[in-house]
């Protein structure tokens, strides 16, 4: 997995989650906002948040990723650390 900056890019945080079978979803808005939830329509979302750039998205699905779905390959691979939201 590519680093920048020793954080996740987004589409490495989605792709990482479509492999570990973690439904999704990412919207935005020109102006800024970007939406993000973990889950689907049909089972349900089980973490969703506002907020404002790209990377704060990445780093949002993933400690929230890690945090809901603590048995699945996507929390193996990417743990959470000292500094996640």
């Amino acid at each position: 997995m590519s680093r920048n900056d020793n954080r996740y890019d987004l589409g490495t945080i989605i792709a990482a989650l479509h492999d570990s079978e973690v439904n999704g979803e990412v919207s935005w808005f020109f102006d800024g906002v970007w939406r993000v939830k973990l889950g689907d329509e049909m089972n349900g979302f089980d973490a969703e948040a506002t907020v404002s750039s790209p990377q704060e998205a990445a780093e949002w699905l993933r400690a929230s990723a890690v945090r809901c779905y603590t048995a699945s390959q996507f929390a193996k691979r990417l743990p959470l650390s000292a500094n996640d939201p």
